[in-house]
C-alpha cells in the first residue's frame, strides 16, 4: 500500500535528477562557448583586418579599428600606425567610436567569464542573469561597432588604398577582411548566448521550487496512503472538491507500515457497526 506514495515520490525524483543533469550539460556548453566568444571578439578587436584592398585597389594596405597598414614603397613591407591608447592616431571619429564600442564589447564579456565564478557563491539563476544581461550589453555594443564602422570610409587615407569611389559605407575598390565578417558572425552568437542564459536561468528559477513543492505535498499527509472503496490512491491527485464519505468503512487513512494495525482497527469498527444494527433491531 506504501508502494504508490514511493513510486510517485521516486518519479519526482528521477525525473528532477534527469532534468538537473541536462540543464548542467546545457551550461557547461554555454560556459565553452562564452569563453570562445570571448577570445574570437578579442581578436577582431585587435587585427587591423577589417577592410583592405583588392587587385584592382590603386593602393595596398588595410584597416582595423584604431590601426591601418600600407606598404612602404621602399622594400614593399607594411608599415602600421594607430594605437588604442592614443586616440589621436586612429584616423577619424567614426573609428574611435567603433573601436571603444568594440572595446567594451570585448571587456563585457571577459568580465562576463569572470562572473562564472559567482556560481561558487550565489544561486545558479542569479549567475547566469547577470552574466545573460553583460553579454546582451556587449552583443548591442559589437552591434553599434559595426554599424558605424562603416561610416568612417571617406577618409582620405581609406580612399588612398580603395579608390575616390570609397565613401561612408561604401568600400570602394575594397573589400571587406576576415575580422570584420568574423564581429557580424559574433554578433548573431552573442544574441544565442544572452538568449540561452536568460532562459538557463528562468528554469534553474523553476526547477527547485516545483521539485520541493511537488516532494512535499507527499509528505505534507504524513506520508499517507488513501483508500476509496478499496482502492489506494496519492492523496495529493484527490480533487481538492472531493468530500470525504459519510459511511463508515469507505474512506480510511493508512500511513506507512501500519497496515496489520489499521486492519484490526477497520475490524473493531465493523464489529461495533454490526452489534449498533442488532440493537436497532431488537
Amino acid at each position: 500500500m506504501s508502494r504508490e506514495i514511493a513510486y510517485s515520490t521516486e518519479v519526482t525524483k528521477l525525473r528532477h535528477n534527469k532534468y538537473l543533469w541536462a540543464s548542467r550539460v546545457i551550461t557547461v556548453m554555454w560556459v565553452i562557448l562564452t569563453i570562445c566568444f570571448a577570445i574570437l571578439n578579442a581578436v577582431s578587436f585587435v587585427q587591423p583586418q577589417w577592410l583592405g584592398d583588392t587587385a584592382e585597389s590603386p593602393g595596398v594596405g588595410f584597416f582595423g579599428l584604431y590601426e591601418y597598414c600600407e606598404t612602404l614603397q621602399v622594400d614593399g613591407d607594411y608599415s602600421c600606425k594607430g594605437d588604442f591608447m592614443s586616440f589621436k592616431t586612429i584616423l577619424n571619429d567614426s573609428f574611435r567610436a567603433a573601436s571603444m564600442l568594440v572595446g567594451i564589447s570585448a571587456l563585457l564579456f571577459i568580465i562576463s567569464i569572470v562572473c562564472i565564478l559567482l556560481f561558487f557563491f550565489l544561486k545558479a539563476d542569479k549567475v547566469l542573469k547577470i552574466c545573460g544581461w553583460l553579454q546582451l550589453i556587449a552583443t548591442l555594443c559589437m552591434t553599434a561597432g559595426c554599424i558605424v564602422f562603416p561610416s568612417g570610409w571617406n577618409d582620405d587615407m581609406v580612399r588612398k588604398v580603395c579608390g575616390k569611389e570609397a565613401g561612408k559605407y561604401h568600400w570602394g575598390r575594397c573589400n571587406m577582411r576576415w575580422a570584420f565578417i568574423l564581429s557580424i558572425v559574433l554578433i548573431f552568437d552573442g544574441f544565442v548566448l544572452s538568449f540561452l542564459a536568460f532562459m538557463l536561468a528562468k528554469r534553474q528559477a523553476n526547477l527547485l521550487p516545483k521539485y520541493k513543492e511537488e516532494k512535499s505535498a507527499g509528505i505534507a499527509n504524513g506520508g499517507y496512503n488513501a483508500s476509496v472503496n478499496g482502492s489506494f490512491v496519492n492523496p495529493v491527485m484527490l480533487p481538492a472538491e472531493e468530500k470525504q464519505p459519510q459511511h463508515l468503512g469507505t474512506f480510511t487513512s493508512q500511513p506507512y507500515g501500519q497496515d496489520e494495525v489499521d486492519m484490526r482497527d477497520n475490524d473493531n469498527v465493523f464489529e461495533a457497526y454490526d452489534k449498533d444494527q442488532d440493537d436497532i433491531r431488537l
